[in-house]
């Protein structure tokens, strides 16, 4: 039997040609087999990589096929058209060699098939690459694709402007492509059952590893699986199909959490024993981050690592609360202004945390963004949003009013041919353009262009096709979209700043009455209303005494009047504060961040700019708010003699 490639014994690959274009990546190939000495897995140990015929060699992919049945884009999430398996009929594999260990714990005894060879070395990981062998079985894949430079082109030709199928059709030795496996594998724990790191309304997520296969270093992480679970309705399936395609779209900031890969069916070995019965074999394989931003103030993961914003003085919780907020606001921005995606959930239960290391000086906490699944996508091809099947979920703490009540009744006449709508109501209603209007038990759904509540007419965008009808039931149907995420991070900020304690349902109730307030005048602005408001507060305070601090509101005022302006302690928020929330959560003023009905609103730059000044109102540079972080930092102390030499002696 041959010996396996390593330094000493590189595989044998023929030389190409000189100046073909194997020729530039052919050294490129040696040193990855002459790197893998000194692993435990040896280059011919890896199925997927010991079945592949050399690259000159490699039949071409066509491109033009998906990459499978799972949420595939560019960069490789999904399914591939072929699939490998790495098998263990014993100690040795196939050719001989041993197989690489299993990694994570080992898995439980009733794990691997008996009776059966070869049997998978690995049942429940999902292996992602580009090719595998024709006689492989099934398992999910995952391809990473890199484009070299490429062969001379006609004159006027853009090669990065070339159709995949255009690429994918030249010959084997002229592809563009390179392929780099990872496998996926679920992590158990010491009694051999899978580790959960929390669970939804359709989906659970547990605790996973990743290994790149063809990694010099056999490299390994910590990664999230996201499974769908089972029994779940129709609506919820594709509400998590939709979250891998929203999530994908927005890739490529830092404050939104990382998808690695998605599938469905892969491998039905890939699903623990333990979780068949619960979930789907329908997952994502996301980053691994720490905790929700839920469970880092209620303590609800780890108490000891539990964020009391209340224990704090007011100042220094304004700065915590800035290193939580200004991280998710940067990434509504690039998801509403480069993406053209909603996310349309923002609360901290959808808010990850990455704490920062303790002993290291430059570790950074990271705060991202995650589940899309009631997200929308601005795309005129197809739409992606749970609109059409029922009204926009969202948590009532943090959902705009026009989530919260997406549908309105009236009482209307409506007459064949006029694009006007008579309707009834006397009190104050929603609706603006943008949304839409139906008869109830009809088919016909239109538009609307504007309404006009001084004479009661809703303008359609299209004259009524139906029969005339008078006293009858009309609906109309909100929209929801950019602005309902200003409003959604305008009451996480809200929440935060009272120290994890006050409902902004509260706050928006006590708006209520100004946002009704249609009078054109100068008073009819969030500034002046906000420090009419605190005008008001100060001279209800009650007087102050001597030897005392600030005067105290008069308990009456404390307790009913205005206490959505008070934080869990009783101390007064700061008005430069609650002008922020409440331009975000009041969207129908001229100093507004959005109008309510505008679906193509900028207006989340302009909070982003807000909060990013706060900084510089209570004195610190925005570039320097890590060396205010850390400035109670201390120098980790040195192990005593006694310890390191206990080190030493006893431990590896």
């Amino acid at each position: 039997m041959p010996n396996p490639p390593n330094r000493r014994n590189p595989p044998s690959i023929p030389p190409p040609l000189p100046g073909s274009p194997v020729a530039r990546g052919y050294d490129d190939v040696n040193d990855d087999a002459e790197d893998f000495e000194g692993d435990p897995t040896g280059i011919s140990e890896l199925a997927s990589t010991s079945l592949m015929p050399p690259p000159a060699l490699q039949p071409t992919v066509p491109m033009t096929q998906p990459l499978g049945h799972g949420t595939g884009t560019g960069q490789g999430h999904g399914q591939a058209p072929a699939h490998g398996v790495l098998n263990q009929p014993g100690p040795m594999g196939p050719s001989g060699h041993s197989q690489p260990p299993p990694f994570g714990y080992p898995p439980p005894p009733e794990y691997r098939p008996s009776g059966q060879m070869p049997a998978q070395a690995f049942p429940h990981i999902a292996s992602h690459s580009g090719m595998t062998p024709p006689d492989a079985a099934p398992v999910a894949r995952h391809s990473h694709r890199a484009v070299p430079t490429m062969p001379p082109q006609p004159h006027g030709t853009d090669p990065q402007l070339q159709p995949m199928a255009q690429l994918s059709a030249l010959p084997g030795n002229q592809s563009p492509y390179v392929n780099r496996s990872r496998v996926y594998a679920f992590v158990v724990d010491e009694t051999g059952n899978p580790i959960e790191l929390g669970s939804g309304r359709f989906a659970k997520a547990y605790r996973g590893e990743e290994r790149w296969v063809e990694s010099k270093t056999t490299m390994r992480r910590p990664i999230a699986i996201k499974c769908l679970q089972r029994g779940v309705s129709g609506e919820d399936q594709m509400r998590f199909q939709m979250e891998k395609e929203i999530l994908e779209r927005v890739q490529g900031h830092p404050n939104i959490v990382e998808i690695l890969a998605s599938g469905e069916g892969d491998n039905p070995n890939f699903i623990p024993p333990q979780l068949r019965d619960r979930v789907e074999n329908d997952f994502m394989i996301l980053e691994l981050l720490d905790m929700s931003l839920e469970e880092r103030l209620k303590g609800a993961r780890q108490k000891r690592r539990r964020d009391d914003l209340l224990a704090v003085p007011m100042r220094e919780r304004i700065f915590r609360v800035l290193e939580y907020i200004i991280p998710v606001a940067t990434a509504v921005e690039y998801s509403h202004l480069v993406c053209d995606t909603c996310h349309r959930d923002i609360k901290p239960a959808n808010i990850l945390v990455k704490l920062a290391d303790p002993n290291l000086r430059g570790s950074q906490m990271r705060v991202k963004l995650a589940d899309f699944n009631v997200g929308k996508v601005a795309d005129p091809d197809m739409d992606l949003s749970m609109t059409r099947f029922q009204a926009v979920p969202g948590t009532l703490y943090f959902q705009s009013p026009e989530q919260e009540t997406n549908s309105v009744e009236l009482l209307v006449n409506v007459t064949q041919g006029s694009p006007e709508v008579e309707f009834f109501e006397d009190f104050y209603i929603d609706i603006f353009e943008n949304d839409t209007f139906s008869l109830f038990n009809r088919n016909e759904n239109y538009s609307i262009v504007s309404s006009d509540r001084q004479r009661k007419k809703i303008m359609l965008n299209r004259p009524f096709a139906e029969p005339s009808e008078f006293n009858v039931r009309g609906r109309v149907v909100k929209s929801v979209g950019r602005p309902a995420d200003i409003y959604s991070l305008g009451a996480v900020f809200y929440y935060l700043i009272t120290g994890a304690y006050a409902n902004p349902k509260n706050l928006y109730d006590a708006f209520r009455k100004f946002v009704e307030y249609e009078r054109k005048d100068e008073n009819n602005s969030i500034a002046a209303y906000i420090e009419h408001e605190y005008r008001t507060i100060t001279n209800l305070r009650t007087p102050k005494q001597e030897g005392q601090g600030a005067p105290d509101l008069a308990p009456e005022d404390r307790f009913f009047s205005y206490k959505h302006y008070l934080d869990g302690n009783g101390e007064l928020i700061d008005p430069m504060i609650l002008v922020i929330i409440a331009k975000a959560m009041i969207r129908n003023k001229p100093d507004s961040y959005c109008l309510s009905y505008d679906l193509k609103t900028p207006g989340i730059s302009s909070m982003v700019h807000d909060l990013l000044s706060l900084y510089v109102h209570y004195g610190i540079d925005p570039s320097a708010r890590l060396a205010y972080q850390h400035d109670s930092y201390e120098r980790p102390k040195r192990d005593s003699m006694m310890k390191r030499a206990f080190d030493k002696l006893f431990k590896k």
